[in-house]
């Protein structure tokens, strides 16, 4: 008895010393991250990943509760993984590998101190932690100017089919009394990355399998392409109705974030659509 009593604080403590011992290794990461939440308007969402990831995690505490405790030496392993991707992105400079690597590195602690049946109920929050990771450099420039010129090309489209004359030139469209450009600004990028994560937390939540799951993410990206090209379209001929003041400042922004938070409605009832199909 006495020899299992001892064996247990010493086990914890190591497991305390193993989690300080991340956390330090991981500080500067954290740093990075909340600079580039506040500073990068693609990334602002990234305040609430953790804390929606750390919620989700005290919800599963009655599940996790009722797992047997046992820990599991092999998830040093996984540590060690974890480590060694953050040492590559720190040799690399990349802040998308030191932040891909945290929950490698967290799964890989949970597992060594409470073992595999725990770590696989927290699963989902772990899991959701990888939506912190920014994309790696040069991906947005890359995604910016294809999502512009689908914007423009739809948007032509759509204001043809309202009845509305329009020319488009690459990124301009011209209309009677208004010319338009869908500029970096339009290209819906902020909101197609905040679905995503959106879609992320509603296909963890609600469905069962990867197949539901995968169809709320398409779904989700899908939301956030169909809204922006309504927004841009909707421009167009509130410009032409109105003048070419409402297409930005004030009344540019208002529009988008309208468009936006309708486009959730669709989006909503589909997932809710397809947790009730059995």
């Amino acid at each position: 008895m006495s020899t299992l009593v001892t064996r247990r604080p010493r086990t914890e403590l190591a497991a305390v010393g193993l989690a300080a011992a991340l956390l330090a290794c991981y500080v500067p990461v954290l740093r990075a991250l909340l600079a580039l939440w506040a500073e990068v308007p693609y990334y602002s969402y990234g305040f609430l990943v953790p804390i929606f990831s750390a919620y989700l995690a005290w919800d599963a505490r009655t599940d996790v509760g009722r797992q047997p405790l046992a820990p599991a030496p092999r998830g040093l392993m996984l540590v060690a993984v974890g480590v060694a991707v953050l040492a590559a992105g720190y040799r690399a400079g990349s802040v998308t590998l030191q932040t891909v690597s945290l929950p490698v590195a967290l799964a890989g602690l949970l597992i060594a101190t409470l073992g595999i049946p725990r770590t696989r109920t927290l699963a989902f929050p772990l899991v959701f932690l990888v939506f912190m990771t920014p994309l790696p450099d040069g991906v947005l420039p890359a995604l910016s100017m294809p999502l512009q010129q689908v914007a423009a090309a739809t948007s032509e489209w759509l204001l043809w089919l309202v009845g509305v004359p329009v020319a488009r030139e690459g990124l301009f469209l011209t209309l009677p009394s208004v010319r338009l450009e869908v500029t970096e600004a339009c290209n819906g990028l902020r909101f197609l990355l905040a679905m995503i994560v959106v879609g992320g937390a509603f296909a963890g939540m609600t469905q069962t399998g990867w197949r539901r799951r995968a169809l709320v993410m398409v779904a989700a990206v899908v939301a956030a392409l169909v809204a922006n090209c309504l927004r841009v379209a909707g421009t167009g001929m509130l410009a032409e109705l109105y003048g070419h003041e409402v297409a930005g400042g004030f009344y540019h922004i208002v529009w988008g974030k309208i468009i936006y938070a309708a486009m959730l409605l669709p989006f909503g009832l589909f997932v809710v659509a397809l947790r009730r199909r059995v």
